[in-house]
């Protein structure tokens, strides 16, 4: 395994153990709300909480990495982490290459670019 690799399933599970999922309308009263996270041990929120808070880790490590809106299996919008073709994602136990998700259905839409800053594009 590639020391890569190693650093994405750490940085995964930290996030994923502590984790728990409510959506945006119940915490805030809003269908959608993006809010970085205090503390990346202790996530309460939905996927773009749990992205943001990998996010957050990948940036310390200076892990280059974006933020894919995508499609599930079902239909339903969801946000992701994609570095490398790895994909974190707050429904996934582990780290899984894109191409997994894709066969399970997973649309990829739009990513944020790698900086904070930049714009988000189509794929």
């Amino acid at each position: 395994m590639s020391n890569l690799f190693n650093k994405l399933k750490k940085i995964h599970k930290r996030v994923f153990k502590g984790f728990e999922y409510i959506t945006d309308k119940e915490q805030y009263s809003n269908i959608e709300k993006w809010v970085i996270p205090e503390n990346p041990d202790k996530v309460k929120g939905d996927c773009e909480d749990f992205g943001l808070a990998i996010r957050t880790l990948l940036i310390e490590e200076s892990i280059p990495c974006r933020l894919v809106f995508c499609y599930d299996e079902t239909g339903a919008g969801h946000l992701v982490v994609s570095v490398d073709g790895w994909i974190l994602d707050n429904r996934q136990t582990k780290v899984v290459t894109r191409d997994r998700l894709e066969k399970r259905g997973y649309i990829f839409i739009k990513q944020s670019g790698v900086e904070l800053k930049d714009v988000w594009e189509f794929i």
